[in-house]
């Protein structure tokens, strides 16, 4: 039977964290996308679930799913300010599921208290990127949109929620791309 040398406190030992990433210290296992309606979240986000096997959670489905009703139709009766309150509880609620890749609502992280909730459980902010005339040809044709249905508003929102979008720690654009190589990328980041 072998025994272990004697623990030796006086003499400093050296680590090798050449191998190792301070930043995974503190990190938990969350992934929350981010953007604008059509900037591709939810295929983003269920592609790298399925890569990472995390469970995945779109946040406005949640919301639809609590309610029974459609987001449109939440706006519609009860109006924003009553949405945002639906979505700050859901977003509480599915903040405590780790791992997650998490499909933010359009908007919710352009609310600074969203921001500062998201930001203090150490998950990655991931902002999905992509034209004006891109969101427009892809969300042309969604009716479950509340806060546009032209261009013109459309493009007033996204620049209302651009300097929110900018706070995420990275930035990934989906135009012209596959999503698949969105998800690639983003695995790539190595930041989670």
């Amino acid at each position: 039977m072998l025994t272990p040398p004697p623990l030796d406190f006086t003499t400093p030992r050296f680590l090798d964290f050449s191998d190792f990433d301070p930043m995974s210290w503190h990190r938990r296992k969350q992934i929350y996308l981010l953007g604008f309606m059509g900037s591709g979240k939810t295929t983003i986000g269920e592609l790298l679930s399925r890569e990472l096997q995390w469970p995945f959670i779109d946040l406005d489905a949640v919301i639809e799913a609590g309610q029974g009703v459609s987001i449109r139709e939440i706006f519609e009766r009860s109006g924003e300010p009553f949405f945002r309150q639906l979505e700050r509880a859901a977003l509480t609620e599915v903040l405590k599921t780790e791992p997650a890749v998490i499909a933010l609502g359009g908007g919710t992280f352009a609310f600074e208290p969203n921001v500062d909730l998201i930001r203090e459980t150490g998950g990655a902010t991931i902002w999905l990127d992509c034209s004006v005339e891109t969101l427009q040809r892809r969300c042309a044709n969604m009716q479950n949109r509340p806060l546009f249905g032209d261009p013109e508003s459309l493009q007033r929102l996204l620049d209302l929620r651009l300097p929110y979008y900018r706070l995420a720690e990275f930035r990934v654009s989906t135009e012209g791309r596959e999503p698949m190589q969105v998800a690639e990328q983003i695995l790539r980041l190595r930041a989670f």
